[in-house]
């Protein structure tokens, strides 16, 4: 953005008569993204060009002044202005918020960082769950009222526009993005120049600028390297979303990490907390660590308070969603940075790779997985960072993802909770208890919202068809679905494990099921698959040609360019959200979440969100209720299993039993509306995650790092005696009565370690499902550095009976350590 960029928002204003001034400042604020009056009042000044754009800023940019005159005498309208300016003012500057009266004392920011956002379709920034998650997660925390910042990337191109041929190919198109014409702002110096930042690449400097995106109460601030200064190829680098060039790629997560650090430092914030979401922003703690190394920290220290204040949230299992780069080419990019401290990157080192998640756990204290699920398939595969830790104590925990509630309920739905639930429900939406008026909502007003609703998204349909008929030059039938028949909906990105073609299994079995005249049926699919997938394009490609076979004509649809535009009215407008993904890839998934929050009934292979979702109630499971994980052999099991379904109860309730179908959806409302809410999901990381890692900064900061140098002091001396830690002697008392076990210590202090026998029935080996752990305490000193500890009672009674497992074992401990495990140290001695 050039200078005169800036002075786009002044001439906005000029043009604006005085009583609609207000309407500037609105326009760059995406809270009105989340408001119905705020785009209603947008969709009032001209309503086509926002539904094509819905874009303020644009919209501001391109009607005339006639317009907005004319709109002055206009008294509905002016009506509805100072109703949502009344409502901004006050969610802008409340007495109170939900962090300020829990957390009154909290006195530094919060910051995110993440490599896409899903805000609005204005943004285009984000390619799928990530960013939808990041974009959600975002709009909440201003709800909250969080002191919280968020730091991205600003794509030239942003993520590709799908286009389907007319051999159902797809054909990625990257428009080019004006930021003038979005609602951003350039991050001006104190002199109301742009601001700079210089970011370290290779042997030289590049310089990037940072742009300002108000969501609410807090900002996103966007960096890009698109500046004079920098030479042609370094203003290219943030071209595109998820580069496929690995030069690049590992130079936008540079600018990410390291650059978003840089962007604080010149804005003279300090961070109290970091949320690295995924570890495409992993540098940033390379960054804080090479800070305090220059104030003359060691490295022990550095590492203890960057870590101590990091938050890590990891989203897939697929391996290919962890970026792992050659160390020589993150060397290479990172030569002018690294100089004399090329240490830094044995944190992420992985043999001859860098693994930026790997980088990502060993720089944070408190990882995350993103449901319980996917918490027990991230420990399995990170198990080997913690060798010796059981499975169920490795720390990795589960926050389930959430959705925005206000962002993805149908507007029918929403006046229907207001009516029947009262407004409480928009602030409150985690509170389980306000979701049960549900059940007062009459059966006939829910059912008739829902099928306003199924109109609304069939007439989506056939623009999006009219659209593409005249691009291509073809003259297709519209679809045309009678809005009371049974719509099922598949949509989500084309990755072959999410297995969009499973229910293809079987065309013949298949045709019979959406062919009944007297129950008919329809499936529509929606979704991009990565510009590099070929085997996700193939599926794309399967489901266009079996759409149009004579058969499944105007019974299969495949919806062109899904996007958060189109997935707001998917999710509320079918029937049925069909989920297939072959477990535990399914790290969580929050389209089934939107989709019931709306009253549309999931059916969902068992796998992510869907294994705490489930309730029996408010939808089905696809095959076993089982946690196994499946491989391809197991396709045709599930195909057969969706068919049954599909035949003998989704489609017979439907059509059979709609006072069943509805008390279904009630189910879904109230069961899924306030768990899966990123309300829910928010206070639940500040209240494990951020509260814990802002007191790890007080106190390992305060008084010149006194609490880093105690505790760095203690991590050396451990790891300098552990490995001469052992247990020498273990003696049980006859009868089973005690034990006493002998421990050389090495010069730690009983306080340094804890000492605990543990026990309970096996479960498959030497693995205890639910374990009894008693910590020994008291131990006594008989000679220099061996202890004593022992136990009496009643826990010995088993011992010597196959079925049951006992061992002690010995950790580091120290109270300020967030959790026991984390240093991955730990000794055993079975007592079998």
């Amino acid at each position: 953005m050039t200078q005169t960029d800036e002075s786009v928002c002044e001439e906005i204003r000029k043009k604006l008569p005085h009583p609609l001034k207000e309407l500037a400042e609105l326009a760059y604020n995406y809270w009105w993204s989340w408001n119905r009056r705020a785009t209603k009042l947008w969709e009032r000044i001209d309503s086509e060009h926002w539904i094509e754009f819905k874009n303020p800023v644009k919209l501001l940019i391109d009607t005339p002044e006639e317009r907005f005159r004319e709109l002055l005498n206009d008294d509905d309208f002016m009506n509805l202005y100072e109703l949502v300016m009344e409502q901004f003012e006050r969610y802008m500057n409340p007495d109170s918020t939900w962090f300020s009266m829990n957390y009154p004392r909290w006195d530094k920011p919060i910051v995110y960082l993440c490599m896409e956002y899903g805000i609005t379709r204005s943004l285009p920034i984000y390619s799928g769950g990530l960013g939808i998650l990041a974009g959600d997660h975002v709009k909440t925390a201003s709800d909250l009222g969080l002191p919280f910042i968020a730091i991205g990337l600003l794509y030239k191109h942003g993520y590709f526009r799908q286009e389907i041929d007319e051999n159902g190919k797809q054909v990625e198109v990257f428009p080019e993005y004006k930021p003038e014409e979005m609602p951003i702002k350039p991050v001006l110096d104190k002199n109301g120049e742009r601001l700079l930042i210089e970011v370290p690449i290779e042997d030289r400097t590049v310089y990037a600028r940072a742009f300002e995106v108000k969501i609410g109460r807090v900002k996103i601030y966007l960096l890009d390297m698109d500046v004079p200064e920098n030479s042609e190829d370094d203003r290219k680098i943030c071209d595109y979303l998820y580069n496929a060039e690995m030069d690049k790629r590992i130079k936008q997560e540079i600018l990410l990490g390291i650059g978003g650090m840089h962007l604080l430092q010149r804005m003279g914030i300090e961070p109290g907390v970091i949320h690295l979401n995924e570890g495409h922003p992993a540098f940033a703690n390379l960054q804080r660590i090479a800070w305090y190394l220059e104030k003359g920290l060691s490295f022990t220290e550095a590492l203890s308070i960057v870590r101590g204040t990091t938050i890590f949230t990891t989203h897939t299992p697929v391996p290919a969603g962890h970026d792992k780069f050659p160390i020589e080419e993150v060397q290479a990019r990172l030569a002018k940075f690294l100089e004399g401290r090329e240490e830094l990157l044995e944190l992420g080192k992985e043999k001859d790779e860098l693994n930026m998640t790997l980088l990502a756990i060993r720089t944070s204290s408190y990882v995350n997985a993103v449901s319980k699920l996917h918490a027990e398939v991230s420990k399995v595969m990170w198990q080997h960072l913690w060798p010796g830790v059981p499975l169920d104590e490795i720390p990795i925990e589960a926050i389930t993802n959430g959705v925005h509630t206000m962002t993805w309920v149908h507007n029918e739905m929403r006046k229907l909770f207001d009516r029947y639930i009262g407004r409480v429900w928009r602030e409150h939406t985690n509170l389980e208890g306000i979701w049960y008026a549900v059940e007062h909502i009459p059966d006939d007003e829910l059912w008739q919202a829902h099928v306003e609703a199924k109109r609304q998204f069939i007439e989506i349909l056939r623009k999006k068809a009219m659209i593409r008929n005249e691009r291509l030059g073809i003259d297709t039938p519209l679809p045309s679905i009678d809005s009371n028949a049974l719509i099922i909906g598949f949509a989500r990105r084309f990755a072959t494990y999410k297995r969009a073609t499973l229910i293809l299994s079987d065309l013949k079995r298949l045709s019979k099921i959406l062919n009944n005249p007297e129950r008919p049926v329809y499936i529509v699919f929606g979704g991009k698959a990565h510009p590099m997938d070929e085997g996700g394009k193939k599926f794309l490609k399967r489901i266009y040609e079996v759409s149009q076979m004579p058969e499944f004509r105007g019974k299969i649809f495949l919806v062109e360019n899904y996007d958060m535009g189109t997935a707001r009215h998917m999710v509320s407008g079918v029937d049925v959200w069909l989920n297939t993904p072959r477990r535990p890839l399914e790290a969580s998934g929050t389209s089934g979440m939107k989709s019931g929050l709306n009253g549309v009934l999931n059916a969902s292979i068992f796998d992510g969100w869907w294994v705490e979702g489930y309730n029996g109630k408010n939808g089905w499971v696809i095959g076993e209720e089982s946690t196994k994980p499946e491989t391809e052999e197991d396709d045709p099991k599930d195909a057969e299993a969706l068919y049954d379904l599909l035949e003998k109860e989704i489609i017979p309730i439907y059509y059979e039993n709609r006072a069943k179908w509805i008390y279904m959806m009630k189910e879904s409302i109230k069961s899924i509306a306030p768990r899966f809410s990123t309300h829910r999901m928010v206070k639940e990381y500040m209240d494990r995650f951020y509260s814990k890692a802002m007191s790890n900064h007080i106190w390992l900061t305060r008084n010149n790092y006194r609490g880093a140098k105690e505790i760095a002091g203690w991590k050396d001396r451990v790891t300098k005696s552990w490995p001469k830690v052992d247990f020498l002697k273990v003696d049980v008392e006859e009868g089973r009565q005690g034990l006493e076990a002998l421990l050389d210590l090495d010069g730690l202090k009983p306080e340094d370690v804890k000492v605990e026998l543990y026990y309970g029935v096996r479960a498959e080996g030497y693995y205890i499902d639910k374990p009894h752990i008693i910590e020994l305490r008291h131990p006594k000193e008989v000679r220099n550095g061996q202890w004593v500890y022992t136990y009496h009672g009643k826990a010995l009674k088993h011992l010597g009976d196959s079925c049951w497992h006992y061992a002690l074992r010995v950790y580091p401990h120290h109270e300020k350590l967030p959790h026991k495990f984390l240093l991955g140290l730990v000794k055993w001695i079975g007592l079998d």
